[in-house]
């Protein structure tokens, strides 16, 4: 395999960074123009810019604080039990300490289907969330796998700029800039974050066949319902045509995620 296909980690996580400063300050701009142009308007120019910037750092500050709790509001579930899911937070631990990484959260959410995923902005430890489905199918080799594969997508900085498109896109479509979400997902995110992330996960383990086997189990599960948990950029596998409860991710919008198919990660390790 080329490995020079694959972006290095460092220049991702630099990347992503920058795409949430990018956007944030383009937001704030457009709403600073927007209130100059009502100041103009109405004959109060100076009134209209301060407005602006006002309302504009207001917006900025509140997508970027709530992005993370509004994910775990819409997922709820419970905080994960040591004593309950003992080989979740062994797991966990001894990643965190390999990988020189804060331990994230852990919570647990009722629904049958594998899910899980992790949710972070920058500076934050994370929340990793699992299902209890996932407690139960899931092994100690495919939940090291799978644990692997999410540090590694939270790592490389594509976790936090997934989780404030998400709140931004909520943002957009509220007042009706739902294309203009679309526009931003398409143009900042990059599907081959999780294949990287697949990748990272097998060289943090040494054992690509633990991964394998966890997608095989999500694989062999697609046709379950989702329970109406949404959120779903941020999960482990999403299952292609499977049957849902619900299509509009809790509020939360998945427009624009683009994310490689099941057999095509497979395919993808079987080679490793």
């Amino acid at each position: 395999m080329n490995q020079q296909q694959w972006i290095p980690l460092e220049r991702s996580t630099a990347a992503n960074v920058r795409h949430i400063a990018t956007i944030s300050a383009a937001l704030h701009l457009a709403v600073v123009v927007l209130f100059t142009l009502v100041g103009l308007v109405v004959g109060q120019l100076f009134i209209g810019i301060a407005v602006g910037v006002a309302v504009g750092a207001f917006l900025v500050r509140s997508i970027r604080r709530g992005a993370e709790q509004k994910i775990l509001e819409i997922l709820g579930g419970v905080a994960a039990s040591e004593t309950d899911h003992a080989r979740l937070f062994n797991v966990v631990d001894g990643l965190c300490v390999v990988g020189g990484d804060q331990r994230p959260a852990l919570r647990v959410v009722d629904a049958g289907f594998p899910v899980a995923l992790i949710t972070a902005m920058p500076g934050s430890a994370g929340t990793i969330v699992v299902s209890s489905g996932f407690v139960s199918l899931m092994g100690r080799i495919e939940t090291e796998s799978v644990v692997a594969h999410l540090m590694a997508r939270l790592r490389s900085g594509d976790i936090a700029l997934t989780t404030y498109l998400m709140s931004l896109s909520q943002l957009l479509g509220r007042i009706g800039l739902g294309s203009l979400a679309r526009l931003v997902v398409t143009k900042t995110t990059d599907e081959r974050s999780v294949l990287v992330a697949d990748i990272s996960a097998c060289q943090a383990t040494r054992y690509p066949p633990g991964l394998i086997s966890a997608l095989e189990i999500v694989v062999d599960h697609s046709q379950e319902t989702l329970h109406r948990l949404g959120a779903r950029p941020l999960w482990f596998a999403t299952p292609h045509g499977s049957r849902n409860d619900t299509t509009n991710e809790a509020g939360l919008s998945s427009l624009g995620f683009e994310r490689p198919s099941l057999d095509e990660r497979i395919a993808l390790l079987k080679e490793i």
